[in-house]
């Protein structure tokens, strides 16, 4: 009998300077897209992780600074490459109509982007049976090429959807995508459960991976103290999530860290991976993370 386990190993840490509340990371090329959750840019980081533009994806008629306020935010927390030149990226959801909000961004020597407003879509997802008594509040986003999955922290749900349907609703208004949920119980710290915050998917679809942080919150939309976060994979077969997954707590650089976004870096074999993760540490400078992580499976 053969069993699957989960190790991971902090490589390096340093400070994000350029991006503030980082809440999304994607890898393209040999560089990256950094969001932040209350900025209206997208950040282009080099391999180094040093600025090399930002552009312009939302408006900044509300930006104060270099952020816009807590009231007005798209919140933006979930992204994702779904093709070689487009990011997709989601609204938390957490406060209507200003965060039911999607993104889609055009990468090139010129960055074009388009806004759809999902209020619709984000009512649909809170009437749910399955949310009755909870709060919507995307996190985190993975795409295996056919479907979104979009990952809710608190209620710890999956939704996964057609994309090519998404896309055709947030276009024309028809194709309504109909979302399937799968529930999970996290690990806590502290007494309080973990909520997703961050996702990507291994290149040969095997394996969502996703991170997910604890902090002391009332709601889904006020911040509390930040304890901890965890990484996990959850087996992905033809679509199919699986409900049983493997989670490691992510070593801390002598603070509690809040991951809030992932991305591959490099697969070094068939079980092991370099990830870059950022943080947001409300309203501190945010951190960018490389982690080992290997899956072993091993005879019993």
């Amino acid at each position: 009998m053969q069993k699957t386990e989960l190790n991971i190993a902090l490589l390096s840490w340093q400070t994000l300077e350029c991006v503030p509340s980082a809440s999304g990371i994607v890898k393209s090329k040999e560089s990256y897209y950094v969001i932040g959750d209350d900025s209206p840019y997208l950040f282009h980081i080099d391999k180094n992780f040093k600025l090399i533009s930002k552009a312009q994806i939302y408006s900044i008629e509300k930006l104060q600074g270099i952020t816009i306020p807590k009231i007005d935010k798209p919140d933006f927390e979930a992204m994702e490459m779904v093709s070689e030149t487009e990011i997709l990226i989601f609204g938390s959801g957490s406060k209507s109509p200003e965060r039911d909000v999607c993104i889609l961004v055009e990468i090139g020597i010129q960055t074009i982007y388009t806004k759809y407003d999902i209020s619709l879509f984000y009512k649909h997802l809170r009437n749910l049976e399955i949310m009755k008594g909870f709060e919507l509040d995307i996190e985190a986003l993975a795409f295996d090429g056919n479907l979104v999955y979009l990952f809710n922290r608190g209620r710890n749900l999956i939704f996964s959807f057609s994309y090519k349907k998404f896309i055709d609703y947030c276009k024309t208004g028809t194709n309504f995508p109909i979302p399937k949920s799968t529930l999970y119980a996290l690990p806590k710290i502290n007494g309080l459960e973990a909520g997703f915050s961050g996702a990507t998917i291994f290149e040969d679809k095997s394996y969502l991976i996703f991170t997910a942080a604890v902090e002391n919150a009332p709601n889904a939309y006020d911040d509390g103290e930040i304890l901890g976060s965890f990484i996990g994979v959850i087996p992905l077969e033809n679509g199919t999530i699986s409900d049983h997954f493997l989670i490691q707590q992510i070593p801390n650089p002598g603070f509690p860290l809040k991951v809030e976004g992932i991305t591959i870096d490099r697969i070094i074999s068939n079980t092991q991976t370099d990830l870059i993760l950022v943080t947001d540490n409300d309203g501190k400078s945010s951190e960018i993370l490389t982690l080992r992580m290997t899956v072993n499976k091993i005879d019993n």
